[in-house]
């Protein structure tokens, strides 16, 4: 994280982060005997250890009625299939749809248009899974959106956010494109919710509108 002020008038400011990123992700799926179950989940250590992914925040609350829903639709599951049970329910109820929220609309608000980008089925996610007892993250980072680009060859990357859930270990899942986190998704931090980890906020005094862009561009290096 950085910090800077400006103390002196402007027209803009500009922003660039440059970096190299590596990354190497399993795509194998855990035995058994790797997830926990939900003695685990619920015992005085998982509940300590995990005490910041297990309570819901205003933006992650889904509301009543996911709760319900989703406490009918994994019943009897453990808990990895009942994460994976409600990652599909997600993607059967919810559509991407930009213009219809904002980076302040909580979950359950979600909810009730069906409708959002990546931050809000991510939250909405994280708050079904919170509701079952299963500790869950937000995740902000970035999508390289050209599976078979070419070594040196610079694309338009996008922003984007997910999430993980512990069940013996954290699993990381892309609610937008209802995929497991590939080589393709760089991850830059994780927090209870948007706000922890936004990336870039501030406070700005004086002058009138501001209008914010943002550039994203990715390069395969080898």
């Amino acid at each position: 994280m950085t910090a800077f002020d400006m103390q002196t008038a402007h027209d803009f400011l500009e922003v660039t982060s440059l970096t190299t990123v590596e990354v190497h992700r399993s795509q194998r799926l855990p035995a058994v005997e790797e997830t926990a179950d939900w003695d685990v989940l619920r015992s005085d250590p998982v509940l300590d250890d995990y005490a910041d992914w297990l309570p819901q925040t205003r933006l992650s609350e889904p509301g009543e009625e996911v709760q319900t829903s989703v406490r009918a639709l994994t019943e009897g599951l453990p808990p990895h299939e009942a994460a994976h049970a409600l990652m599909a329910w997600l993607k059967a109820e919810m559509q991407y749809v930009p213009g219809v929220t904002g980076v302040q609309s909580s979950a359950e608000e979600v909810w009730n248009h069906r409708k959002g980008v990546c931050q809000d089925l991510a939250h909405l996610g994280i708050g079904a899974l919170r509701g079952l007892g299963i500790p869950a993250r937000y995740v902000s980072g970035y999508l390289h959106p050209k599976r078979d680009a070419g070594i040196g060859e610079t694309v338009t990357g996008e922003s984007h956010a997910w999430l993980e859930w512990w069940d013996g270990e954290w699993r990381s899942w892309d609610p937008t494109n209802a995929v497991p986190i590939s080589d393709l998704h760089v991850s830059v931090a994780r927090g209870r919710d948007y706000r922890d980890v936004s990336p870039l906020k501030g406070i700005l005094s004086g002058g009138g509108r501001s209008e914010l862009k943002v550039q994203v561009e990715v390069t395969r290096l080898a």
